[in-house]
């Protein structure tokens, strides 16, 4: 590789006793001590660039080969079975489950500059998004109570990182594309963030909670860390 690289975020931790690099679909991070400075960041970075761009290259292609497209034929996955993809027009817009196809019947078009595709996919994720409500909220009932644990509040956000979040105050937030997975997956999750609200952190008291619950978790973690094609669409 010839050029450097130019752009990349510096995060600075005072736990951090080491660098490292990290390379996902936002670009390149280096996180290092806080006393690390700029040049050395920039000169270590620079020796890094065959590795970085390696990284970047299989990224770019999984991505291509796995990321989820809203197209006819594409498969995706509800509670973790695979469905084929398509559409075709109808009185008003709904989706139904034929077998093994996921069906999207489109309403009668209106004044809209937006071709098929980008109205079957706002449509598909508003569908998916109902169904995360309806089924994961009953799962984090079900596991709130059997852990003895209450939560303040319970959101479905769009994150393109993460599966989940609990806030100090006990606010729990979830991905809405879990319910791609199937429902042991999604319980390891709730499992997960509701255990926070007992530790709020992953120390190995947090993690013996989860075990206690979730045995598997490390396997179902692995599971989802092969999942990145979901959060991404």
């Amino acid at each position: 590789m010839n050029e450097t690289i130019e752009q990349y975020k510096i995060i600075r931790s005072a736990r951090r006793k080491t660098a490292a690099i990290q390379v996902d679909e936002k670009g390149v991070s280096v996180r290092v001590p806080v006393w690390v400075t700029d040049q050395w960041v920039r000169d270590w970075v620079n020796k890094k660039q065959d590795w970085i761009a390696r990284q970047q290259a299989v990224m770019a292609q999984n991505l291509e080969l796995f990321c989820l497209k809203t197209e006819k034929g594409a498969k995706f996955s509800f509670l973790g079975k695979e469905y084929v993809l398509d559409w075709c027009e109808g009185d008003r817009w709904d989706v139904h489950i034929q077998g093994d196809t996921l069906l999207v019947i489109m309403g009668k078009r209106r004044s809209s500059s937006k071709v098929d595709t980008e109205r079957v996919e706002a449509f598909l994720k508003k569908w998916f998004k109902e169904q995360a409500v309806q089924i994961i909220s009953e799962r984090v009932s079900y596991w709130a109570y059997k852990m003895g644990v209450q939560y303040k509040s319970l959101k479905y956000r769009s994150f393109k990182r993460k599966w989940g979040s609990c806030s100090a105050r006990g606010e729990i937030t979830l991905n809405w594309r879990l319910v791609f997975a199937v429902k042991n997956i999604i319980d390891y999750v709730v499992i997960h963030e509701l255990s926070h609200l007992t530790h709020l952190n992953h120390s190995p008291r947090f993690w013996a909670l989860v075990e206690k619950y979730c045995p598997d978790w490390r396997e179902k973690r692995s599971y989802l860390q092969s999942k990145n094609a979901w959060v991404l669409w």
